[in-house]
């Protein structure tokens, strides 16, 4: 095995074993990968329970749809997709649901580069981002931690990309309120 989190390389008898149901090889992947995922999901949630139950329903999805993964070179990307899926899918529930009343407000003509760099550079950040709502906050991790862009997460929350630069920008513009508190 070499490379680090999602961009691990597995052997192919061992992807081609989980594909037939092979306990042992879905045990290696799992014990490869787990790590990823969950820390990925731990970003994504702000819970370490919420964030441990959602690794394993990545892991039965990924165990149950594993044939359908054509290259094993791609497994690590394709792993990382199920898991922000999984977790999307989690917080679409109607007990977080996102209110689209103000989805469609004109935006301020400030530069997204300079205003994430600023986040960036606080030394609360962390403190700062726990006081965002859920749907915030995960749009901001996938955005500046994973690096997602905008078309991309737009496709993820099953929106258009200048929705995904709206809740962006209101969430960035949220912190900075707070910050400056």
């Amino acid at each position: 095995m070499t490379g680090q989190g999602f961009g691990q390389q597995v052997a192919k008898d061992v992807i081609d074993g989980a594909q037939r149901g092979r306990r042992d090889s879905q045990r290696l992947l799992f014990e490869t990968f787990q790590p990823a995922v969950q820390r990925l999901l731990i970003g994504m949630c702000r819970d370490q329970e919420l964030a441990r139950d959602l690794t394993q329903d990545v892991f039965l999805t990924a165990f149950q749809k594993m044939t359908q993964l054509r290259d094993p070179k791609a497994l690590g990307g394709w792993l990382k997709q199920l898991t922000v899926n999984t977790a999307l899918s989690h917080f679409r529930k109607p007990q977080y649901a996102v209110s689209e009343a103000a989805e469609h407000q004109e935006l301020d003509a400030q530069d997204w580069l300079s205003q994430s760099d600023w986040l960036t550079q606080l030394d609360n950040i962390e403190q700062l981002l726990a006081q965002l709502e859920d749907h915030e906050y995960q749009l901001i991790w996938l955005y500046l931690v994973e690096g997602y862009q905008h078309e991309e997460l737009a496709d993820m929350f099953a929106t258009t990309a200048v929705v995904i630069r709206q809740r962006y920008h209101r969430a960035l513009k949220k912190l900075k309120e707070r910050s400056q508190v």
